[in-house]
This record gives C-alpha cells, sequence and structure tokens, in this order.
C-alpha cells in the first residue's frame, strides 16, 4: 500500500472529504503537486494541505516546503482558514519490546511564524 493510500484510509477513517490534487504526468513521466507543495487536499473545518511520503523522504519533503518552494508555502498558510501538513508514513513497533509492526504517520504543522515557515512535530 503507497503511503497515499494509507493516508486516504486515515481521512476515510474520520468521515472527513478529500481531493488528490497530485497528478501524473506522461509525458515527462514526473508528479506534480498543487503549487509544489500539496498532494491532497482535505476540508475539515477549514482547508487542509497534506504532503504525503515514506518516513525516510521525511526531511527532504520539510525542505521542499521550507525552502525550495518557500513563497508557495508562505502564500498557502497567509490565506485563512488554511493549514499544512506532511504525513510521512514508518513502520513503528506495536508495543514496545514487541515484535509486531504497524504502519504510523509522523505528523509534522507546518506553521507561519513572523512570516517563515515554522516545522512543529507531533508526538
Amino acid at each position: 500500500m503507497s503511503p497515499m493510500q494509507r493516508t486516504l484510509t486515515e481521512i476515510k477513517k474520520h468521515g472527513l472529504r478529500y481531493w488528490i490534487v497530485e497528478h501524473f504526468s506522461q509525458w515527462d513521466r514526473t508528479r506534480h503537486d498543487l503549487f509544489n507543495i500539496i498532494d491532497l487536499l482535505v476540508l475539515d473545518g477549514g482547508v487542509l494541505g497534506i504532503q504525503v511520503c515514506q518516513g525516510n523522504d521525511y526531511r527532504q519533503h520539510i525542505r521542499k516546503l521550507t525552502e525550495e518552494h518557500q513563497a508557495n508555502t508562505i502564500a498557502w498558510l497567509e490565506q485563512p482558514g488554511t493549514r499544512l501538513e506532511v504525513w510521512a508514513w514508518r513502520k513503528l513497533k506495536k508495543k514496545r519490546g514487541g515484535k509486531a509492526m504497524v504502519w504510523m504517520p509522523k505528523i509534522a504543522d507546518i506553521l507561519l511564524v513572523n512570516g517563515c515557515p515554522y516545522i512543529e512535530e507531533r508526538k
């Protein structure tokens, strides 16, 4: 199951409306995100933009949002009612000392602090 499918499963559990805004271009064989920063839009009392990735790509996606496409991130977060998150899926032990593994997202909120993107990782 892909990180996007895992995220959609989690979103559906909460009964939220969503739309996938990432698309694959057959012409240049690459994936394109909305504003180069968003894979998925979710309506949850506002508009939540989610960047989805594998756990080992987490830092690369944070850099993408805060450095490479910083202007788009700032423009998104300046809009009333919008939020931005990164969901990085990785396998963790179900119980400390146990052997069973489960997929869990590492979720980071991207906030606007003093006009600059700021990362707040959830515990």
